[in-house]
């Protein structure tokens, strides 16, 4: 029988891969999973990025031996097929990798590795799209994972391993280094933990973060968070994103609403409230774009085909603050 090119062999090792570490990422009674999950996530990558090497008649080795994983993301960055914000994700994956195998993997926060695998797995969907569609209907559907926990973001964990370095545990600050030499790799090299050890201890007392590579990283990824939500019985729920620090990305702050309570008022009563007709306060607050900013208002349905506007305390007092400031205002003017 004629066997397959090779890029088509190395490609199809890749999405077992891939499929093995979001199974093997979602076992309860695995208690290796996560460095399993780890190497898995980089044999998928390694692979995967060498059948487009090879696709692209590119060299995948050299007199010495074949590219390491690291390696291989570093060409295909170089080549522009992936952006510098994927290729520091699966660097990370990769350092944390390299651990697993040559030492012992130091604890890791369940947002650190849950955000690592969620945005390595979604760039390899994306990858496979743009340059090996036909492995698409492979990794079709829905893989998700449970928890009750309330978890937070990457970012927040990072920052918080980041802000107690000097007074944490060894584990801890190695872990730190793992993930920076992970976003620091330079095509050739890491950082090794003694060097990055006397970089820090050369702060002295400065805080530490603006200076690592894992800062831009912070300031230019998104984050994820998954919200499970559950809804009573003819009730509905609302996820808002909110514009943040513009340094670091936030965590997700999630606010549960009673409606009555939180936004009191219909507009006939707001408006009885203020002294002024119904019509001319619905006016105003069209003008001043409150309507659908949930600082101030929601919309909820009461029938089929009918919906009723309801308003919060800051939208009363936002409305009475404005009018004293502007006692003149006539809403219905095109001007205003």
């Amino acid at each position: 029988m004629k066997s397959k090119r090779l890029y088509l062999q190395y490609a199809d090792r890749s999405v077992e891969a891939m499929k093995s570490a979001i199974d093997c990422f979602n076992r309860i009674r695995d208690q290796y999973k996560y460095e399993t999950t780890l190497i898995l996530l980089t044999n998928g990558w390694d692979s995967i990025g060498k059948a487009f090497l090879i696709k692209s008649k590119k060299p995948i080795k050299t007199q010495t031996g074949a590219y390491s994983a690291e390696k291989v993301m570093y060409k295909l960055m170089e080549l522009k097929v992936l952006d510098e914000i994927q290729f520091s994700h699966i660097q990370q994956v990769i350092s944390l990798r390299n651990e697993a195998c040559h030492s012992l993997l130091p604890q890791i926060q369940a947002e650190i590795l849950f955000h690592l695998f969620f945005f390595t797995c979604k760039f390899y969907k994306d990858f496979l799209t743009k340059y090996f569609p036909q492995y698409l209907k492979e990794i079709e559907g829905n893989f998700l994972s449970i928890s009750f926990k309330d978890m937070t973001t990457y970012a927040d964990k990072v920052q918080k391993l980041i802000g107690r370095y000097r007074k944490s545990k060894q584990d801890e600050k190695r872990l730190i280094w793992l993930l920076e030499r992970g976003v620091r790799f330079d095509g050739l090299s890491y950082i090794s933990q003694n060097k990055f050890e006397m970089e820090i201890k050369r702060l002295r007392h400065k805080k530490i973060l603006p200076y690592l590579r894992l800062s831009e990283f912070l300031r230019n990824t998104d984050m994820v968070k998954v919200i499970p939500v559950q809804a009573p019985k003819g009730m509905t729920a609302d996820v808002i994103l909110r514009k943040g620090s513009k340094d670091l990305s936030l965590p997700v702050v999630v606010k549960k609403t009673e409606m009555e309570e939180d936004y009191p008022y219909l507009t006939g009563e707001l408006a009885e409230k203020l002294g002024k007709k119904v019509n001319y306060v619905s006016k105003t607050i069209s003008n001043l774009g409150m309507k659908d900013n949930p600082e101030f208002h929601q919309q909820i349905r009461s029938s089929k085909n009918s919906k009723v506007q309801r308003y919060s305390d800051s939208a009363l007092s936002h409305l009475k603050e404005y009018y004293l400031k502007h006692p003149d205002y006539w809403p219905f003017n095109k001007s205003k």
